[in-house]
């Protein structure tokens, strides 16, 4: 009897866990950076005057410009939530360990009281 309170216990913290451990599957969070957009198409180099080439080179470097600073945003966005997520996984091995440490000072306490009440 004495173990059937301890494991409903020890389950109870077990069952916490791994439903902490195991969320369903949430949509991905908008990014706070720029869009990508898509690369400017260069002109055909057998008809494209020098204007037009001029002009695209200096399309392709703004668009390049953008799309490194968007790199860079969701880079720094990247470390970020990877950050986050370290923080988050200490958290919860400290509430895991903390749990399992109520669990075995709760079935050390059971056991006490058990082994006190068959010597009487």
């Amino acid at each position: 009897m004495k173990y059937v309170l301890a494991a409903a216990i020890f389950a109870m913290f077990v069952g916490s866990a791994v439903a902490q451990e195991t969320p369903p599957a949430a949509p991905v969070p908008p990014s706070s950076c720029a869009a990508f957009t898509p690369a400017p198409t260069a002109p055909d180099a057998s008809h494209a005057t020098a204007e037009q080439m001029n002009a695209a080179v200096a399309s392709y470097q703004s668009w390049q410009a953008t799309t490194q600073a968007t790199l860079d945003c969701r880079s720094a966005e990247r470390h970020s939530l990877s950050a986050q997520f370290q923080a988050r996984t200490a958290e919860l091995e400290a509430a895991n360990a903390a749990n399992q440490a109520a669990a075995d000072a709760f079935q050390a306490q059971l056991d006490a009281f058990h082994a006190r009440r068959n010597r009487h």
